[in-house]
C-alpha cells in the first residue's frame, strides 16, 4: 500500500500502533528508540525483558502493549539492525525490514485493515536508504494495512 507522509511528533501520532526501527544489542540509547524508551517505557521493558531471556531475533516485530488506564497504543519494536553506530555506515538489513513489514501485516490482519504509525524507519541513524526502505514497506505491506510515515518538519 503507498505510503501516506504526516508532518509531526511520531510519539503524539493518533493511530494505535507504531512501529520502529531497533537493534538486537538490547539497547534504545538513541533516535526514534530513546525518545519511544522515554514516552513509552513499558514498550522498553518489553523489548529489554526479551533480550534479557531469549535475545533478539532480527527481522521479528516484538510487540508491547500499554499498562491497562491508558489509552491503547500497540507499539513494535521491530529489530532491523544486529549493531549500531554512529559513523553514517549502514547498519539496517532490508532483509530484516521486509521480515519486521511482514510480522506488521500478521497482526494488522488479526485487527482487520487498520493503520500504522512509523518513522522513516532504517534511514537515519540506521544509515539505509529510504528509497530502498519505502518501496520494501509500500510492496510487503500489500492491502493488510495503511503506512502512516511521519516526519518532524521540512
Amino acid at each position: 500500500m503507498k505510503i501516506k507522509y504526516k508532518i509531526g511528533d511520531l510519539l503524539d501520532a493518533p493511530e494505535v500502533i507504531i512501529i520502529h526501527g531497533c537493534n538486537a544489542q538490547g539497547v534504545m540509547g538513541s533516535g526514534v528508540a530513546k525518545a519511544i524508551r522515554g514516552k513509552y517505557p513499558w514498550a522498553y521493558e518489553a523489548y529489554i525483558d526479551v533480550y534479557s531471556t531469549t535475545g533478539l531475533v532480527m527481522g521479528k516485530v516484538y510487540w508491547a502493549n500499554n499498562p491497562a488506564g491508558e489509552p491503547f497504543k500497540i507499539i513494535g519494536n521491530a529489530i532491523t539492525q544486529s549493531r549500531y553506530g554512529y559513523s553514517g555506515k549502514q547498519y539496517v538489513s532490508y532483509d530484516a525490514i521486509r521480515d519486521c513489514v511482514k510480522g506488521v501485516v500478521e497482526l494488522s490482519t488479526i485487527f482487520g485493515c487498520c493503520t500504522v504509525a512509523l518513522p522513516m524507519i532504517g534511514a537515519g541513524l540506521g544509515g539505509g536508504d529510504w528509497n530502498v526502505i519505502s518501496d520494501i514497506i509500500e510492496t510487503e505491506s500489500k492491502k493488510a494495512f495503511q503506512p502512516i510515515v511521519y516526519k518532524l518538519g521540512e
